[in-house]
């Protein structure tokens, strides 16, 4: 593996058999059935699962008042043995509580955090912060996604980033690993826990929306100069996106596409990872290198 300079950055440390893995949820409520299924993989990895009650706790349609999922969380970063935290669902309502959780004990010892959907606001939070993570399936999904790219998530765990073969030949990219859901990278953009997109190689992926939403966020982000620097672009699975009875008149990666098209930005379409069985995972903060077939990732 070679590895190039990007940010400073605090990396976690890589698992080794038998280490802890802790179980969060910072959004939607998690259920029994999630945790035993969470549990399952994890342990049939190798590693060793952590988990507190209050992982079940439930307000409306997320864990717990914001307060509990706060200490819930807290409680993971605070536990010595725990090595990584995987989110265990998306959702709605990370960002209620992503200003308040212990980072300057996550920055002083760094755990692999790993999810994606509305967990990217705890991703690009940790990647203001200086410490990677990892973009990949959760446990409400482990059953669905595809063998391939769990024992990957797993492999990134032990073994560090790992590259990603393309079906075809692009030109040479080069940029940081930033991104993830495009309706929460919206609405991030501008805050702490996402300043600036500039030298990245910006992921986005979206499920359940209006085709015209997704032209509306990107134009935003556009005119607001968040595609400023951007180094290229990999996009995702756009899964059930809706229309209108009068279509919106193009097809979803032609709305995807134009905006970055016009900026004169390369665009990688179909990658994956997504709301869908592909979810290779991606471990935001690395620098990835874009290279004919393939995309190397490194620090």
């Amino acid at each position: 593996m070679c590895y190039f300079s990007a940010m400073k950055q605090r990396i976690p440390a890589l698992l080794k058999p038998g280490d802890l893995i802790g179980l969060s949820a910072t959004a939607r409520y998690a259920t029994q059935e999630m945790v035993d299924t969470a549990k399952a993989h994890i342990e049939k990895a190798g590693f060793r699962v952590c988990y507190f009650e209050d992982i079940l706790l439930r307000q409306g349609q997320v864990a717990g008042s914001i307060g509990q999922r706060i200490n819930s969380f807290n409680k993971l970063i605070h536990h010595r043995d725990v090595k990584a935290i995987w989110n265990i669902r998306g959702g709605y309502g990370s960002a209620d509580i992503v200003d308040a959780v212990d980072w300057s004990a996550l920055q002083k010892e760094p755990k692999w955090l790993i999810g994606f959907s509305d967990f990217t606001t705890f991703l690009s939070h940790a990647y203001q912060k200086g410490i990677p993570s990892i973009h990949a399936a959760m446990p409400i999904s482990f059953e669905s996604t595809l063998k391939k790219d769990l024992s990957a998530t797993f492999k990134v765990l032990k073994k560090g980033p790992q590259p990603l073969k393309l079906k075809k030949h692009y030109p040479f990219i080069r940029g940081t690993v930033i991104g993830g859901n495009l309706s929460v990278v919206y609405s991030l953009y501008g805050t702490p826990s996402l300043p600036t997109l500039k030298g990245s190689i910006l992921l986005l992926e979206d499920l359940d929306e209006y085709h015209y939403h997704l032209d509306r966020m990107l134009l935003s982000l556009k005119r607001q100069g968040a595609f400023d620097g951007v180094k290229g672009v990999l996009l995702g699975q756009f899964s059930d996106i809706h229309d209108h009875e009068t279509a919106w008149g193009t097809d979803v990666n032609a709305t995807l596409v134009k905006h970055f098209d016009e900026l004169s930005i390369p665009v990688l379409k179909n990658m994956p990872f997504g709301h869908t069985r592909d979810q290779f995972p991606l471990v935001i903060g690395s620098t990835a290198i874009v290279e004919k077939d393939q995309i190397i990732f490194g620090f």
